[in-house]
Formats: structure tokens, C-alpha cells, sequence
């Protein structure tokens, strides 16, 4: 007689209730991921100032919001911003109270917002195919450029996408199990809350969106995708997210619309923001191009479309498609979307033969050589690379070793794809972007001056006096970094303020060329910070009506102009 025995799918045996207990490959696994995670962002958290921008705007507002005590309206120099909801804010400010206010405490809550993506595409990718799937979505979502330079910027992004990435989890978890499936789906609706309170309403048509059509493709996702729509969870949604935008829209009305997501600015052009994710995306795009441009059929197995193959596309669809119509084409805006990137990346890997990856590896090692030789050889290409203004020849070093390590790890890489061990051969291939991604960052540390009003104020702070005012010309979101290093508020120069600044801010505020020219003759000491191209038309402007024009020192691309000796 021959004892049955029964077969443990891995369902069976990863999902809960565990009937087996993973293996400690799986923990192992999951552990290096999570600390090269922390070394890569926590470590470097301290890199560089903070630029103007968004990463000035919410620095700056949760500095201002610790200050004053104004936890419901975030300010930049006194003025509301209500461009996005307040848990970023509120994020940054208790980092502040717990690490002081330094660029690092700013940017720590970024870096474990980072980490917890790579967390859930580990875990997402572990409940679709296995933890080798996990891990390696997670290693390349780690190891890409775009990670490594704009997981690190202070924005919403990077926590908007770990609050999808954690929902996505909690609503994969509630597909594939009966059991827990009413707290999994809870999970689901609690992180869609906080991903509104963190970027706004365009959270409920993003998850909703890759609930939908992954319910068109597959009838078991309608049946079970159909609990999430019951009123204990519509009732959570709006316990979480309708007091803040309630007290907002009371306030100041006209700020639900821009919570929506919607604006006239759109940032990248369509062309330039869709290529510009084939840098983000790097290297991984690269190693698995040649096999998706010729023999697709094996990756993209239209006969045997699983709901393990229709995730990542769905949610790469609902989050990248959507920003070339409508919304704000940021280089980070895409960000969400990128662990579905990782997780299809991984698949397509598994999925391709011997001889393509090795062709991945050999294009990946010509794109290197090729950055290599434009840098040693005609680093006046970089001039069109990098901001003109910047003094890009500092960068050639930190290219030239990034450019070295593109190439030294995948030839080791290539004798591991001879070997047939395609794991080994990812992971060295991907182990390249260490070095490569850390002379990224120390990169952007490096000209932060020309995109950062840092240096200006750790100048202007010990003569800004009781009676000192500063004048910045320029828009308040350009010189948003001076909210976060300034210890005074300055004043904006040839600006209008927008309707929701109008109904709160101090008019005060906005001043005009003669405002300036006639306070200019006055013994206060007054400093003024304008872009050089504007040194000229100040200086005859000043000189024919006062006589009295100093230019004190420049920071980056900015002057800094004083009616004082």
C-alpha cells in the first residue's frame, strides 16, 4: 500500500494561518532587504541641503507648524499652503520634536516612508509567487536611479506610496484569504484614509481604479472586491479624512478643488516625463528590454493571464497613465506606481531565457561605458546633462565610479547568467547601483547651492537684526528653503498672492518695485536676494534712484543685494 500524501500549495504555506512555517532563507531574505534599505536612506538622510521647492514647502511648513502650534494649516513664511493635506506635515514636525530641526529629521520620515515601500513590494510579491519573487521586486525597487535620487526629496510622494503600496498589500491579502478578510480590507480602506490625508482625494480613484479593472479581467476579484464597498468601511473612510477637509474648505474655501489633485501646472511636457522614467526605472528596464523586444511571448503570457500577471499591470496603469493627461508631471509624481514596476520587472526576469538576459547584462554594460566615456572624454556634454548653471565638473568623479560599478558588477553577473543561476546574476547586476547610487546622492548633495537658498541664509542670519528685513524676488514656492533656514520672515517682491493667500495672508507681504526703491534710502538694514539674471536691471534701477547699491556675496545663482556697507 503506498501512503497518500498531501501537497501544500503555496498558499497553503506562506499565507495565514501558516500550516508550515517559512523557511529561514525567507527571513534572511527580508532582513538584508530592510537593512540595506535603512543604510541606503537613513544613512544618507544627512546629505545635502534641502531645495527650494517642494522640499522647502513642507520642511519649512512643519518647522513653522512645530513654532506656532498650528497643526490644521500648514504656512510657509506665514502664508497658508493648502496644496496638499497635512500628514506630511505632521510627520516631519514630530521628527522635528524628537531629532531637533535639522535637513536630516526632515528628511528621516521620507527615508522610512521609503523603507516601508520596499517592505510591501516584498511582501506583495511574496503573497503573488513566492518570497524569491519578493525579494528580488524589493532589490530592484531598492537598486533603481529613481529610488536612490527621489526616494530621499522631501514630498508627499514617497509616503503616498508607501500607504498604496501597504493598501495594494492589505487588499491582495483579503483576495487570496477567506479567513481575516473583513480586518485585511479594513487595513485596505485605513491606508487609502491616510493616503488622502497625505496627497489628497486622488487616492480613491487610484485604488479604486486597480479594484475596478482588476474586476473586469477576473470574476473571483468582483465577488471579493465587492465587501470592500460595505458601509463599516465607508463610515472608517470618512471618520479619517472628512474632519480635515471639512475645517479646510470652511476656512478656505476653494482648497477642496486642489485637493482633487487638478492644476494649470503640469510640469514635464508628455514626452519628456514618459522618457525620463527610463532613467528612473534603470537598471532593471535595461535588463530585461532585450527579451521584452524579442520574445515578449514568453514574458507577457496573454493564454495563461493569472491574477499574479494583471496586478502589477493594473496598478502601473491606474498610476502612470492618468499623470500624461491630467494632474502635475513631476519627476517624483510617478513615484506610487513604481513597486508595480519592480514586481513586473521581477516576473519578467524569471520569465526570460539564458541568452537575453545575458543580452539585459552585455546592454546595461554598453549604457555604462558609454556614460563613462562622455564623462573622461567630452564632460561638456554633461553641461546639457546637468543645470548649466551648476559647476558640473565636480560631478565627473562621482559619474566616473558610478560608471565603473555599472560595469565591473555585471561582468561578474554575466558568468553567474552562463551558469544558468539567474538569481545570482540579478542580484549582482542590481548590486552595481550601491556605489552608483551613492555617488547619485552625494551628487544632488553637491549642487544643492544652485537649487537651495541655504547658503544665503546661514549668511543672512546673524546680521538679520530686530530692525533688518529681508526682500526676496520670486515666487514664494522657488524660495520656499528660506522657511526652513531663515529665523526671520522675509518678504516677496513683484508677486501676486493667489486667492487662498489672499483671504489669509498678511498683504503686507507682496511688495513692489517702488515700495522697495523707497525703502532703500532708509537707515534699516535691508537685504535683498535676486537670480544673476536680474543683477543688471537691479543695479541701474537702484543707482539711478538712490545711489546707494551693494552687492554683498552670491550663493549659487542667487545675489544677495544690501543698502548697507
Amino acid at each position: 500500500m503506498v501512503a497518500g500524501a498531501r501537497t501544500f500549495t503555496l498558499e497553503d504555506t506562506f499565507l495565514e494561518p501558516q500550516i508550515l512555517h517559512p523557511p529561514p532563507t525567507r527571513h534572511a531574505l527580508f532582513a538584508f532587504l530592510l537593512v540595506l534599505a535603512a543604510v541606503l536612506h537613513v544613512g544618507t538622510a544627512g546629505w545635502g541641503d534641502l531645495y527650494n521647492g517642494t522640499e522647502g514647502q513642507f520642511a519649512g511648513g512643519a518647522r513653522e507648524m512645530l513654532e506656532s502650534g498650528q497643526w490644521l494649516s500648514p504656512t510657509n513664511d506665514g502664508v497658508p499652503r493648502l496644496q496638499t493635506p497635512p500628514l506630511t506635515y505632521w510627520l516631519i514636525a514630530l521628527s522635528y520634536k524628537a531629532f531637533g530641526v535639522t535637513a536630516t529629521a526632515a528628511r528621516l520620515p521620507i527615508a522610512l516612508a521609503t523603507i516601508a515601500t520596499v517592505a510591501f513590494t516584498f511582501l506583495t510579491g511574496e503573497r503573488l509567487a513566492g518570497y524569491w519573487r519578493g525579494f528580488a521586486a524589493g532589490l530592484i525597487h531598492l537598486c533603481s536611479c529613481g529610488v536612490f535620487l527621489l526616494g530621499r526629496m522631501v514630498t508627499p510622494d514617497s509616503i503616498f506610496a508607501a500607504l498604496v503600496s501597504a493598501a495594494i498589500f492589505c487588499a491582495v491579502a483579503g483576495y487570496q484569504r477567506r479567513q481575516f478578510r473583513r480586518a485585511w480590507f479594513a487595513g485596505f480602506w485605513l491606508c487609502g484614509s491616510l493616503a488622502c490625508l497625505t496627497k489628497g482625494l486622488e487616492a480613491i480613484p487610484y485604488l479604486a481604479g486597480l479594484c475596478v479593472l482588476l474586476s473586469i479581467f477576473f470574476r473571483e476579484a468582483r465577488l471579493r472586491f465587492s465587501f470592500l464597498l460595505q458601509w463599516s468601511y465607508l463610515l472608517l473612510f470618512l471618520a479619517i479624512v472628512a474632519p480635515w477637509f471639512v475645517w479646510a474648505e470652511m476656512h478656505f474655501p476653494g482648497s477642496l478643488f486642489r485637493s482633487l489633485g487638478w492644476s494649470n501646472n503640469a510640469g514635464l511636457s508628455r514626452l519628456q516625463f514618459f522618457f525620463l522614467h527610463f532613467a528612473w526605472w534603470s537598471p532593471a528596464l535595461l535588463l530585461v528590454l532585450p527579451g521584452l523586444l524579442f520574445a515578449s511571448r514568453k514574458i507577457i503570457r496573454l493564454h495563461e493571464f493569472s491574477f499574479v500577471d494583471a496586478l502589477p499591470l493594473c496598478w502601473a496603469a491606474v498610476g502612470f497613465i492618468p499623470l500624461l493627461f491630467i494632474g502635475e508631471r513631476h519627476a517624483w509624481s510617478s513615484l506610487s506606481m513604481w513597486p508595480a514596476v519592480a514586481l513586473w520587472a521581477a516576473c519578467a526576469w524569471e520569465r526570460t531565457s539564458r541568452p537575453w538576459r545575458a543580452a539585459g547584462i552585455a546592454l546595461l554594460i554598453f549604457a555604462a561605458a558609454l556614460l563613462g566615456a562622455t564623462v573622461t572624454f567630452a564632460p561638456e556634454l554633461l553641461g546639457v546633462i546637468v543645470f548649466p548653471a551648476t559647476n558640473w565638473l565636480d560631478l565627473r568623479p562621482m559619474l566616473q565610479i558610478a560608471a565603473g560599478s555599472l560595469i565591473i558588477f555585471p561582468l561578474a553577473a554575466l558568468y553567474w547568467v552562463r551558469k544558468q543561476r539567474a538569481e545570482i546574476a540579478l542580484l549582482l547586476a542590481l548590486a552595481a547601483m550601491i556605489p552608483a547610487g551613492l555617488c547619485l546622492a552625494e551628487s544632488a548633495a553637491r549642487i544643492a547651492p544652485f537649487f537651495s537658498l541655504a547658503g544665503a541664509a546661514r549668511f543672512l542670519n546673524p546680521r538679520l537684526q530686530q530692525d533688518g528685513q529681508l526682500l526676496y524676488e520670486g515666487p514664494l514656492q522657488s524660495g520656499s528653503s528660506l522657511s526652513f533656514y531663515l529665523n526671520k520672515k522675509f518678504f516677496l517682491v513683484n508677486q501676486v498672492p493667489d486667492r487662498l493667500e489672499q483671504t489669509a495672508a498678511d498683504q503686507n507681504k507682496y511688495l513692489d518695485e517702488a515700495f522697495v526703491l523707497e525703502v532703500w534710502n532708509r537707515s534699516d538694514p535691508i537685504y535683498f536676494i535676486i537670480e544673476e539674471q536680474r543683477v543688471a536691471y537691479w543695479r541701474q534701477l537702484i543707482t539711478e534712484r538712490v545711489h546707494i547699491y551693494h552687492q554683498v556675496t552670491s550663493c549659487g545663482r542667487y545675489v544677495i543685494l544690501s543698502n548697507q556697507l
